[in-house]
């Protein structure tokens, strides 16, 4: 639309959504020295906790199995004690398709001379990367359930829950839910007690051995402070710190929540045993078409992608009090 100013001659322009002449007056003014905007450079963090499943259709469906029990003490002239597999739990990742789009007038690309019209497809892009993040973190922000989370696992509980069932029902419940508390040595030595406790779908004890820890930035000198010093920190009588050195400690920026996890995945996040999923089914794609006889460049960036998890055994994580 056009709107007619107070001076005869004076006239505003503006197209909602639409990048025009107008909207940049400084930037095309002759003259200038130089013209900037100002950028955040973010970093990409979230994708080295998730294994990645590439998918073919709009959703993935896991299906699991428990598998064989002990074999028992049994003579040769018994009955043989045979045992079978079951049917576990199953899952699905759906994923969810994120567009953004913005469009330039011919004139305003034609009379640009500093490249800060030009650089917004990059800014495009820019957006896709922080969106993809928020929704990551997401994962972490809410894993606890307390405000609802973005999924839940495949025995439908929060992706960190207590009184976990087994579909093997015999073996009774688990839970990967730490106690809320402080950060400390005694705290940390606890956590490994429990990944040492682990057990199986069956109920078999199944030991798993801690080898993370991510915290937000709020807690980073505290647990730097523990995995870095020989001698246990805030303790008067200098003993020996059991915790110097023995685990990778990672600083999650995204993270935003007053929780700690734990992991047990000495090969790395992206090893089969991580049944945290990210479902890449379209990776971001820009397209770029022009409308109004040429005049209106457009530029669209879109994807697809999902998150879910299935077995959290390898995870543990608690409120920071």
């Amino acid at each position: 639309m056009a709107t007619v100013t107070a001076s005869a001659d004076s006239v505003t322009y503006s197209r909602p959504g639409i990048h025009v002449p107008e909207n940049f007056a400084a930037v095309l003014a002759t003259g200038l020295d130089d013209v900037f905007k100002r950028e955040m450079e973010r970093p990409r963090e979230g994708m080295q906790f998730f294994m990645v499943k590439p998918m073919k259709k709009a959703t993935h469906k896991f299906q699991a199995y428990y598998g064989l029990g002990t074999v028992s003490q049994n003579r040769d002239s018994e009955e043989l004690p045979y045992d079978e597999m079951g049917l576990g739990f199953d899952n699905e990742l759906a994923v969810n398709t994120f567009r953004g789009a913005i469009k330039i007038e011919k004139q305003l690309k034609e009379d640009e001379l500093y490249g800060v019209i030009s650089g917004r497809q990059e800014e495009l892009v820019e957006s896709e990367r922080l969106s993809r993040e928020l929704v990551l973190a997401d994962v972490f922000n809410r894993a606890l359930g307390a405000s609802g989370a973005p999924f839940t696992c495949e025995d439908g509980m929060y992706f960190i829950d207590s009184d976990r069932p087994n579909a093997f029902k015999r073996a009774g419940t688990w839970d990967n839910l730490e106690s809320a508390s402080a950060i400390t040595p005694n705290q940390i030595f606890d956590v490994q007690l429990n990944f040492a406790s682990n057990r199986d779908e069956r109920g078999q004890l199944a030991p798993i051995k801690m080898s993370h820890i991510i915290v937000r930035p709020t807690d980073e000198k505290t647990v730097w402070e523990i995995l870095n010093s020989d001698k246990r920190p805030y303790d008067a009588q200098n003993a020996k710190n059991f915790q110097y050195g023995r685990f990778e400690a990672i600083v999650y920026n995204m993270l935003t929540t007053a929780t700690a996890f734990y992991v047990a995945a000495p090969g790395g996040f992206k090893s089969a045993k991580n049944e945290l999923i990210f479902g890449d089914r379209v990776s971001p794609q820009l397209e770029t078409w022009t409308t109004d006889g040429g005049d209106v460049t457009h530029q669209r960036i879109r994807t697809r992608f999902g998150t879910a998890c299935n077995r959290p055994y390898i995870w543990r994580a608690h409120t920071v009090s």
